[in-house]
C-alpha cells in the first residue's frame, strides 16, 4: 500500500504544485471513501477546509509559520483539541469542545498544521486492539478483517490508508508502535519525559508518552521537534531538550533479543532475521531473564495508575465505561501499596540488566509477534505459546514504556497473506536523536537491497 508521506506534502506546497486546499480537500475526499476503516470519530469539512484557506493566504504572502504550514495531521481522541470533542472514545466523557489544545496540538497549530479530525482508539487506551470504542471498532486498510492494534488504532488506519500522511498517537505499552506495525507505517516513542504530555487525557502517568505515527522515516524527523522539548505544564520535562535533527548515526551496534519470553511466530521471526541480514549492521543476540517478572511490573504499575486517576470519575458515572475498561479499573483498586512498590523495584532491576549488555545502539525486536490478527480472535499462539490477543499484542512492547526509553516500529515486509511485520528499536534513554539515526540507517539499507 503505498501513501503519499509529509515530506512530500512539504516539497510540493513549498513548490507551489499543490495547495493546503487540495490536500484538505483530497484528505477529506480519502475519509468519506473509506469510511469502513471507522478512523475518525470527528471530522468537521468546514473548520478544515477554513484552516487550509488561511495557510494558502500565508503563503501567497510569503508569510508561512513552519515548513508544516497547510499540512493535514490527525489527531488522536485523547489529546485535548480546542475546536473538537475529546472523549477517549469512551461514553463516561461528554461530547463537547475541551476549548483548550494538548502542548503538542498548540505547537502544530501554530506551525500552521491544519489539525485534521479526531482519530477513533481503544477506549481511554487502555487495550492494544482498537476493538473496544463507543464508535466501534477500527478495521485495517490491509485487510478490513484483521484489526489495527491500539489504542492508536484509527491513527494508524488513517495514515496506512493515506487519509493523512501523519497523525498523532500515544504509547503506555505500545500504543503508537502496535498500530505502526500492524499497519506497515512509521511510529515513535520518545524517552520518557522528552514529550510533554500536558493535555493528553492519561493511562499511567509514569508509563505514558505521546508520539507520531508517519508514512515515512523521514517525515518522524520532522514531527519531533514539536513533541520534544521542555514544557512547564508537565513538570516530567523539566530537563528535556529540544529534538536534534542534525544527528546522525553510522553503521550500528545491534542486539536482537530473542529467548524465553520472546517468542515470535516462524514467519515473523524469518522476517526479523532477513532484516538484520540485509540492513549491514553489527548484530549480536541474547536474551534477557525473568521477563514474565518484569511485564507483571509493568502490568501491575499500569492498572494501579490508571485506577488512581479514573477513581472520581468512575465513582461519578460507572455506566459510562464499557464492561471490560471498568473490570480493569475495578480490578486495580485490588492491588494493595506494597505490590506496587515491589513492581517499581523490579522496574528498577530491568534498567539494570539492559545496563549490563554491553555496547549497543539498538535492541531490536519484532513490533509483534504475529502479524495483525483477525478481528474476533481471542487467542494467539506462537513459539509453544497460547496467549490473549491483547497481551499478544503488547508481547515485545511494554519493555520500552516500563524502560522510559525511546523506541520507533518501522515496516520490514508483508506476510504472504500481505499484512505488514515491523521491527522494533528501542534506544537508550534520551538518546531518541541516535535512535531515529540508527532506525534511518535500516531503513535505507533495507530499501536499497530492494
Amino acid at each position: 500500500m503505498q501513501t503519499e508521506t509529509l515530506t512530500q506534502q512539504i516539497t510540493a506546497l513549498h513548490q507551489g504544485t499543490v495547495s493546503a486546499s487540495f490536500l484538505a480537500e483530497r484528505a477529506l475526499q480519502r475519509a468519506r471513501s473509506l469510511e469502513s476503516l471507522n478512523a475518525f470519530v470527528a471530522l468537521e469539512p468546514a473548520h478544515i477546509l477554513a484552516q487550509a484557506k488561511a495557510a494558502d493566504e500565508r503563503r501567497k504572502q510569503g508569510r508561512a509559520l513552519s515548513l508544516l504550514d497547510g499540512v493535514p495531521i490527525a489527531i488522536k481522541d485523547n489529546y485535548l483539541t480546542q475546536d473538537y470533542p475529546t472523549t477517549a472514545c469512551s461514553a463516561a466523557l461528554p461530547l463537547e469542545p475541551a476549548g483548550t489544545d494538548a502542548t503538542i496540538v498548540a505547537n502544530l497549530r501554530s506551525a500552521g498544521v491544519v489539525i485534521f479530525g479526531k482519530t477513533n482508539m481503544h477506549e481511554w487506551a487502555y487495550g492494544a486492539t482498537n476493538s473496544t470504542s463507543r464508535f466501534g471498532p477500527t478495521r485495517n486498510p490491509h485487510n478490513l478483517n484483521h484489526i489495527t492494534g491500539g489504542s492508536s488504532g484509527g491513527s494508524g488506519a488513517a495514515v496506512a490508508a493515506g487519509i493523512v500522511a501523519a497523525a498523532l498517537g500515544s504509547d503506555t505499552g505500545g500504543s503508537v508502535r502496535i498500530p505502526a506495525g500492524a499497519c506497515g507505517i512509521y511510529g515513535f516513542k520518545p524517552s520518557y519525559g522528552r514529550a510533554s504530555r500536558h493535555g493528553v487525557l492519561p493511562l499511567s502517568w509514569s508509563l505514558d508518552a505521546p508520539g507520531p505515527l508517519a508514512a515515512s522515516l523521514e517525515d518522524l524527523g520532522h514531527l519531533l521537534p514539536f513533541f520534544c522539548g521542555a514544557d512547564p505544564k508537565d513538570s516530567t520535562t523539566r530537563n528535556a531538550m529540544p529534538f536534534d535533527n542534525t544527528i546522525s548515526a553510522g553503521r550500528p551496534k545491534l542486539i536482537n533479543l530473542t529467548g524465553a519470553g520472546l517468542e515470535r511466530s516462524v514467519e515473523v521471526d524469518a522476517a526479523i532475521r532477513s532484516a538484520l541480514t540485509r540492513c549491514d549492521a553489527d548484530v549480536r543476540e541474547t536474551g534477557l531473564a525473568d521477563m514474565a517478572g518484569y511485564f507483571s511490573a509493568w502490568e501491575a504499575i499500569l492498572h494501579c495508575e490508571a485506577s488512581a486517576y479514573h477513581a472520581p470519575l468512575l465513582a461519578q458515572n460507572a455506566t459510562g465505561y464499557s464492561a471490560v475498561t471498568r473490570a480493569h479499573l475495578e480490578a486495580g483498586k485490588l492491588l494493595a501499596g506494597v505490590e506496587l512498590l515491589k513492581a517499581q523495584q523490579i522496574r528498577a532491576g530491568l534498567m539494570t540488566q539492559l545496563a549490563v549488555l554491553g555496547d549497543w545502539d539498538a535492541l531490536v525486536l519484532p513490533t509483534l509477534p504475529v502479524v495483525a490478527p483477525r478481528a474476533g480472535d481471542e487467542w494467539q499462539e506462537f513459539g509453544g505459546r497460547r496467549v490473549t490477543t491483547q497481551d499478544a499484542m503488547t508481547w515485545f512492547c511494554w519493555i520500552a514504556n516500563l524502560a522510559g526509553l525511546p523506541c520507533i516500529s518501522i515496516p520490514i515486509g508483508m506476510s504472504p497473506e500481505g499484512l505488514p511485520i515491523g521491527m522494533m528499536l528501542m534506544g537508550r534513554p534520551n538518546a531518541d536523536e541516535h535512535l531515529l539515526g540508527v532506525a534511518g540507517w535500516i531503513d535505507r539499507n533495507l530499501k536499497v537491497d530492494k
